[in-house]
């Protein structure tokens, strides 16, 4: 399996990547003082007709800001004024927006905006609030977000599409407790067994997305541009189960992922008995354990701290706790 390709530029040879074909960017917007780059993840051909390839991936690059301000006041536990705001309403509902937090206690924290005035900013704070996680002077952006047909194509794709979600290439997001399957009809995003058109479908930034690929001729080249992380970032666990991308376009070592500093992470003797994470390797699943020391791979008792989760992949996390949790983690390199 190639390993993803990975490029960070500098904001004027980004420009160059224009060219590529529109499906498969995260944006075309450019910032004057934001690093920018692209990374490219290959999902193999399909071993036959009958088995077709299987690969998590993430897409770890961020869309260019529309907006970025100061928090005035936060409002209440959903709602926050900017400074300097004079929006339209509900102008960052029209397509699906994120709140990112840039500085402050919760930086790389976000939230999908689902109402805007002029000056306030409603948002969907996933069953929490946003006390203690959003305060005065802190800054925010407002970023376009991912949807299904902006990063893979609305009226053309580089998926293999179908009549069907048998006979098209699948796109498989967890939505907390299974999987939405999603397939290209050749005109549109469909859902599978649910009507209508799906190509503004949110793909949350900090979500893995699980590719099944049919072509037995040709492997599936997936190639993002974007802004580069600059920031820590935060990523929801959700109590159970979550399937979450790699954060930040470089290969990360498991440990590095932070998972077992969390609030709540069960260490154990074996995978049976501890949280883990599961690593799909294209042919079967490794799930990895933390023992109190030291990372673990079931049916092994090797130190597997040097295990790497690859740039523009996707793990899922298990978890014995009943209440969601935040995942930080640090910038691995100097922006």
């Amino acid at each position: 399996m190639k390993s993803p390709r990975t490029c960070l530029r500098p904001l004027a040879v980004a420009l160059l990547a224009l060219a590529a074909p529109i499906s498969t960017m995260l944006a075309q917007t450019t910032a004057t003082t934001t690093p920018v780059g692209f990374i490219t993840v290959t999902v193999p051909a399909a071993a036959s007709a009958l088995q077709p390839s299987t690969k998590g991936i993430s897409i770890p690059l961020y869309n260019a800001a529309a907006f970025i301000s100061s928090v005035a006041t936060v409002d209440s536990t959903t709602a926050f004024t900017l400074t300097g705001a004079a929006f339209t309403a509900n102008q960052f509902t029209a397509t699906p927006h994120f709140a990112r937090i840039k500085t402050g206690a919760q930086v790389g924290r976000f939230f999908l905006v689902t109402a805007n005035t002029a000056t306030q900013v409603t948002v969907d704070t996933r069953g929490g609030t946003l006390a203690g996680v959003l305060s005065q002077n802190d800054s925010v952006e407002i970023v376009p977000g991912n949807t299904l047909g902006s990063v893979f194509g609305t009226t053309t794709t580089p998926f293999q599409t179908g009549a069907s979600v048998d006979a098209a290439d699948n796109v498989y997001l967890w939505n907390g407790t299974g999987w939405d399957i999603f397939f290209h009809d050749g005109t549109n995003w469909r859902k599978s067994n649910v009507a209508g058109n799906f190509n503004t479908n949110v793909i949350y930034p900090d979500e893995g997305v699980l590719v099944i690929h049919r072509s037995t001729s040709a492997a599936l080249q997936l190639t993002t541009l974007g802004t580069v992380p600059s920031t820590t970032e935060r990523t929801e666990l959700e109590a159970g189960s979550t399937f979450i991308g790699n954060r930040f376009p470089v290969d990360t070592l498991l440990p590095s992922l932070g998972l077992h500093q969390t609030t709540g992470w069960k260490s154990g003797t074996n995978a049976r008995d501890a949280d883990t994470v599961s690593v799909w390797t294209g042919t079967t699943v490794e799930a990895y354990y933390y023992n109190g020391t030291n990372w673990r791979k079931s049916g092994s008792l090797k130190n597997q701290d040097t295990a790497v989760i690859p740039a523009g992949s996707a793990v899922f996390v298990t978890r014995a706790a009943a209440t969601p949790t935040v995942l930080t983690q640090n910038l691995p390199y100097t922006p």
